[in-house]
């Protein structure tokens, strides 16, 4: 009688224990998992962004360079009709890189005042050039140098806001993932602590019932 209802009492207590553990077992596994799957995303998130300006830096180089080349092809009508629209094309390119970025940094609740002006400033930019081939006469050699000082040096300032814009992604990337690292060690240290408080759940608790088992017999 008293064999029994100690083997029973033992069943019970580790039927208890048992599933406990499987389940803390099951949450540090999910948290961990949880945890390398946020980091994954966010890092995916930030290099997107980051490429997204890169982008627009790229496209921004090569519409400095058709201008470049459509005022040296200026004599030829089909040259020069390739490159303006290579031109308008890249101005197309940096816009939509750039409002790709400033949505992905108002995602990481990032400031876009910079980002903004610059977008501003690259369709003055853009009209400013315009206005300057204006004055470009093809059948005056000279007109190319005279259109070409018209607008020499005011991409600079557009290059300088784009570097800054990188840099500040760059700065903000590397303080979300020490953020990033700091929350996935506190996550492990929990993980930790609660398996190690389920172990000891469970020595207490087969202690326990081998001090209960000692009694009967």
């Amino acid at each position: 009688m008293r064999n029994s209802f100690r083997d029973g009492s033992f069943k019970i207590l580790v039927s208890v224990i048992v599933p406990l553990s499987i389940f803390g077992g099951y949450l540090l596994w999910h948290l961990i998992f949880g945890m390398n799957a946020y980091c994954q995303q966010r890092t995916e998130r930030l290099l997107a962004m980051q490429n997204s300006v890169d982008d627009a830096t790229i496209a921004f180089s090569k519409q400095i360079q058709e201008w470049k080349d459509m005022l040296l092809r200026a004599q030829d009508p089909a040259l020069y009709s390739k490159h303006k629209n290579a031109f308008f094309e890249y101005g197309d390119q940096v816009q939509q890189a750039l409002l790709r970025t400033k949505v992905a940094m108002q995602n990481e609740h990032m400031d876009t005042s910079m980002i903004e002006q610059t977008l501003i400033e690259h369709k003055t930019l853009s009209s400013d050039y315009l206005l300057a081939k204006s004055l470009l006469n093809p059948l005056e050699i000279a007109s190319f140098r005279e259109v070409d000082k018209q607008v020499i040096g005011i991409d600079r300032s557009l290059q300088k806001q784009l570097a800054a814009i990188r840099s500040d992604i760059i700065r903000h990337s590397r303080q979300q993932s020490e953020e990033a690292s700091s929350a996935q060690w506190n996550g492990y240290l929990a993980g930790f602590f609660g398996a190690c408080s389920l172990m000891i759940m469970a020595l207490a608790g087969f202690a326990i019932a081998k001090r209960f088992a000692g009694n009967e017999s």
